[in-house]
């Protein structure tokens, strides 16, 4: 167990970089740390855009005042649009907090508003018998500026036949020494009123098979992973016809190399260990599975993706938890649906898994695209630790929902088993806003994305969706790419369509095999 001060060894220092809210607590043994205080981690949260006619929830968090104990007096919630107030309310609490977790989700009514605002969020609070006050956290070395979202007058870009989704985002299940993510509850509201209709909870299998409250230690009964499949059960039943939770994993395993890559396991019935870039034995890399392994222990109604395959591994990473990549070799693999081509920025992970992708459907692998966030926690702002002990910094980037893998279903099929049969036969497309849609037919059947089509012409309809909040669209490009080809060829562009929908078709011809 962690003692009070959250002192730990010195291998703990080759943990990987973070990406949940920041835990202030931990320090290494016989070290200080720039960001350390007697108090608990206080911050408040809420999603980056807003659904019509849905309320605005505010998230607020205090963790460790088993620590330091706290009594939250009050909390103010004041709205500014163009730096004028609009809207304040106040909520009481008076509330003594001795516990590990608390968290409360206010919902505000936005009638009224619409556009760009800000959000301020003050904590009253007594710690160490000291009255104190905190603007939208208590962070040492962060900024305190307004949390901003979008009330949206326009629902997101959809046919009816859509599902939206955010396949990597880790909750609260992923705690540790630096780390800690927001409540499958609470990440639920955010999702309704973002608009989003499901989500993935991969959290690290090195961190599902934890003890609960231990940080190294393994349970044998997985009291944490079943605990937690029969909570996304109780949210699932208990949500009918709204947003669902896809139960999920990120699990660690070996690339062809040996070395520890991750992939997203998704609506898999048993829990997958994998442990070799956790850090919770120095210098202990193993991995249960490999790609070539991990496909015989896969549910046929479960997914496997690579996850952001292409991001740039930190050298620190690449020597003390033996972190490496996907290679081509493993994204070929049978089992291996596709890749999560962005992981919340269009960054050089992006690119260059852009670049890739199209080099494998020329090498004529069918392999599919997928959108993530890997998110933890961080709805409004990244906000975490980047050297530590000493440096936290915040960007805004990988944020909750903000892009979207779309998936196609009949009659918008809010079930689980619809959405993962959609997303591993590639009837989806990736999104931070506009909706599309393409089809082929020829005098028959209408086969949908990812199909296979043995027919030398046909028409393909492609219909896009968009609304104020996203732009217009402009410009429309079909590419063509002969199998076994150097390159892809543009053979139809449309420019200054400007306009908010479109559906048009387009005669297509082809005497060899091509996508």
């Amino acid at each position: 167990m962690i003692n009070s001060e959250f002192l730990a060894e010195p291998f703990a220092q080759f943990l990987p970089t973070v990406f949940l809210y920041a835990e202030l607590h931990f320090r290494f043994k016989w070290s200080g740390s720039r960001y350390f205080q007697k108090e608990p981690e206080i911050l408040a949260d809420l999603p980056i855009r807003i659904e019509p006619n849905r309320d605005i929830p505010i998230l607020l968090i205090i963790k460790d005042s088993h620590l330091f104990p706290i009594t939250l007096k009050y909390v103010e919630i004041v709205i500014y649009k163009s730096n004028k107030i609009i809207q304040s309310q106040t909520f009481q609490y008076n509330t003594q907090l001795n516990i590990n977790w608390w968290d409360d989700t206010v919902m505000i009514d936005p009638e009224g508003i619409s556009g760009d605002i800000e959000i301020n969020v003050e904590f009253m609070y007594n710690v160490g018998g000291q009255d104190k006050k905190c603007t939208i956290h208590n962070y040492p070395l962060c900024s305190h500026d307004k949390l901003k979202t979008y009330i949206s007058k326009y629902p997101y870009p959809n046919d009816g036949n859509v599902l939206y989704g955010d396949i990597h985002y880790h909750s609260n299940l992923t705690e540790d020494m630096v780390e800690f993510g927001a409540p499958l509850k609470a990440t639920l509201a955010m999702a309704e009123s973002l608009g989003l209709d499901f989500f993935c909870n991969t959290d690290h299998s090195y961190d599902l098979d934890d003890v609960p409250g231990s940080w190294t230690e393994t349970d044998p009964t997985l009291e944490k992973w079943n605990k937690s499949r029969i909570e996304i059960n109780t949210l699932n039943n208990g949500n009918p016809g709204k947003s669902f939770i896809i139960p999920s994993e990120e699990l660690s395993l070996h690339n062809k190399d040996g070395r520890n890559i991750h992939a997203l396991i998704l609506n898999h019935s048993t829990f997958l260990p994998g442990s070799g870039d956790g850090a919770e034995e120095p210098f202990n890399f193993h991995a249960d599975y490999n790609t070539k392994t991990v496909h015989d222990s896969l549910d046929n109604k479960s997914l496997c993706i690579a996850a952001h395959p292409f991001n740039p591994v930190p050298l620190v990473q690449w020597f003390f938890v033996k972190r490496g990549k996907w290679q081509l070799e493993d994204i070929v693999e049978d089992n291996v649906a596709g890749i999560q081509i962005v992981n919340g920025a269009l960054d050089e992970g992006f690119y260059e898994g852009l670049k890739i992708w199209k080099e494998l459907l020329l090498d004529g692998y069918h392999k599919f695209i997928y959108a993530g966030n890997d998110a933890h926690g961080n709805f409004n702002i990244y906000r975490q630790i980047k050297i530590p002990m000493l440096s936290l910094y915040e960007k805004n980037e990988q944020l909750f929902g903000e892009f979207r893998t779309g998936v196609h279903t009949n009659g918008n099929n809010r079930a689980i088993n619809s959405a993962i049969t959609s997303m591993k036969n590639g009837n989806c497309f990736v999104t931070n806003g506009p909706f599309i849609n393409i089809t082929f037919q020829n005098n028959g059947p209408i086969y949908e994305m990812g199909s296979t089509v043995r027919l030398n012409y046909g028409i393909i309809t492609v219909s896009i969706i968009s609304t104020p909040e996203f732009g217009m669209i402009k410009k429309i490009t079909i590419i063509k790419g002969v199998i076994g080809g150097n390159k892809e060829v543009d053979i139809f562009t449309i420019m200054n369509l400007r306009e908010y929908k479109l559906i048009k078709d387009f005669k297509i011809n082809s005497d060899s095999n091509c996508y």
